[in-house]
């Protein structure tokens, strides 16, 4: 292996660099000194070349299909682009003002780039473009300020890791059609369009920041797979997150800042979202429409509207999340199903849980307080409670209109003076059983409208009024109960049904009048 040295001088046997290329043999070394070269280089042969002092090259660079050549210390500025179809390995370069609109194109070959600059000029639209089988790993390098995407890539792989994207005028990354990318310790910002776009690909994000973005955040859909971990996405004028006929998982994330939504989750798309934090968006925090969702230990707080919004047959299960300070309801069910466990629901300026539109909605281990408004408003939807504590109670602690309702095991407490019921039920049915209400001057039911409700085993010594009953509805009532502290109208009634307990003797006495008439009707 031998180093050719090309130097503007002459007393250098190589002038120019194409006069070296002619020259070399496989495994050569070029070694370029100081100086400006414009001429375009054609690499057909496995080569390293390298730059000593201010070397400047003012030309197109190809690659040739099947050979690996390796490139560092040089800037590549005013040039025709550079094309690999071959195996390049670029390491300390700058890539700057080609004057074609792509600046660096891999087809059918690869690419590795280690602390690279990619700068554009105006005329300047990609970066680099990526396709057709190609494979293409960042290392510690920049691209900025192009006029559309900064990478697109399609049918390819990419691997970022410490990289920069920056300042675009349309996408940062636009990747489509079986493309698996890989980004780790990366930052992008700052462009003008969605930040990354991604359709039929798989992206795997570790510990990267997506922020300051004029438009959306992230974009995936037609049957994507993005997968987030300890990653910032936030500052977003548009949707933080928006995800498509596609699946999610983010882990450990922070979603914030944004003029709309933290998280879009739509047109059947999967969602995971786990020990994420979203906070501070316009529009609603997480949003999830016609798509199902599991969401465990998130925090979703300080949302200029609703923390939460279930959509259009979405089904979504959330485990031990924390959702409180919202301007508006936190949590909306609209057509959909919920299913929250060890969930605390708290502080706002309106409500907790709003259902809507055949909604069902059920609450485990949950804790509902803290709120000025409704705890629970629900409206021709289902609600079941069990093991429930709903807690500093200033309006209705639960409404029902035209609705099934079963609360079961669950308390309320610290329910404040008010002319309000803790339990309004219109048009409604269903049963509340072996739920503890703190001493309160309050009502702690109110039925109307033809509602229909039984109450087993409830303990209400110490309320003001245990039920009002109103326009022809029906209280029924089992077990342990204060009828003295209950009123109605004459339309309406309250009823406590004299049912024997089920005993073996009970049983046996029904055997036997049932075997005499047998036995009788036989007879005759």
């Amino acid at each position: 292996m031998a180093t050719l040295v090309v130097k503007k001088s002459l007393m250098h046997r190589y002038q120019s660099i194409n006069q070296a290329l002619e020259e070399a043999k496989v495994g050569d070394f070029i070694e370029i000194r100081d100086g400006i070269y414009e001429e375009s280089i054609e690499v057909s042969k496995r080569l390293t070349l390298y730059g000593k002092g201010d070397v400047t090259i003012k030309g197109g660079v190809f690659i040739r299909y099947q050979t690996h050549v390796e490139m560092r210390n040089l800037r590549f500025s005013q040039g025709q682009g550079i094309y690999i179809k071959g195996d390049l390995q670029l390491e300390n370069c700058v890539i700057e003002q080609q004057m074609v609109s792509t600046q660096v194109t891999v087809n059918f070959g690869s690419l590795m780039m280690k602390n690279v600059d990619i700068i554009a000029s105006p005329s300047n639209q990609f970066g680099l473009r990526i396709d057709n089988g190609s494979s293409v790993m960042l290392s510690e390098s920049s691209i900025q300020q192009h006029a559309k995407a900064q990478i697109i890539v399609q049918n390819s792989e990419i691997s970022m890791t410490k990289c920069l994207l920056l300042e675009g005028a349309t996408n940062g990354i636009f990747a489509i059609r079986n493309v698996k990318m890989s980004i780790e310790d990366c930052e992008i910002h700052g462009h003008e369009k969605t930040q990354i776009v991604a359709a039929s690909c798989t992206i795997n994000m570790i510990n990267t920041v997506i922020h300051g973005g004029k438009d959306l955040g992230i974009q995936v859909f037609s049957g994507s797979k993005l997968t987030m971990d300890h990653c910032e996405i936030k500052h977003h004028i548009g949707t933080n997150v928006v995800v498509h006929e596609s699946e999610i998982v983010a882990t450990d994330s922070i979603i914030a800042n944004g003029q709309s939504n933290g998280f879009y989750i739509g047109e059947k798309s999967k969602a995971i979202i786990y020990d994420c934090l979203l906070f501070e968006h316009v529009k609603p925090q997480l949003f999830i429409e016609n798509s199902k969702a599991e969401v465990r230990k998130c925090h979703v707080r300080k949302g200029s509207t609703t923390g939460v919004t279930i959509f259009n047959e979405a089904d979504v299960i959330m485990t031990e999340c924390d959702i409180h300070h919202h301007t508006q309801f936190h949590v909306i069910v609209d057509a959909s199903g919920l299913v929250a466990d060890q969930c605390i629901i708290h502080s706002g300026q309106t409500g907790g849980i709003y259902g809507n539109d055949h909604a069902k909605i059920t609450l485990k281990n949950s804790h509902i307080q803290n709120f000025e408004s409704h705890h629970i408003y629900i409206n021709n939807a289902r609600l079941f409670a069990n093991n429930c504590t709903f807690k500093h109670i200033i309006g209705n602690g639960i409404t029902c209109i035209d609705a099934i309702v079963e609360v079961v095991d669950s308390q309320f407490l610290h329910c404040q003076q008010s002319p309000y019921s803790i339990f309004w039920s219109d048009k409604s049915m269903g049963r509340i059983q072996n739920c503890a209400i703190d001493e309160t001057e309050r009502t702690f039911l109110a039925m109307t409208n033809q509602s229909l409700l039984e109450i087993v085993n409830i303990s209400l010594p110490h309320v003001k009024t245990a039920a009002i009953v109103q326009e022809q509805s029906q209280l029924y009532i089992r077990g342990q109960f204060n009828d003295g502290k209950c009123q109605k109208d004459s339309s309406s009634k309250i009823t406590r049904p004299n049912l024997q307990p089920v005993t073996t003797e009970n049983i046996q006495r029904l055997v036997e009048k049932y075997s005499t008439s047998n036995i009788s009707k036989g007879e005759q």
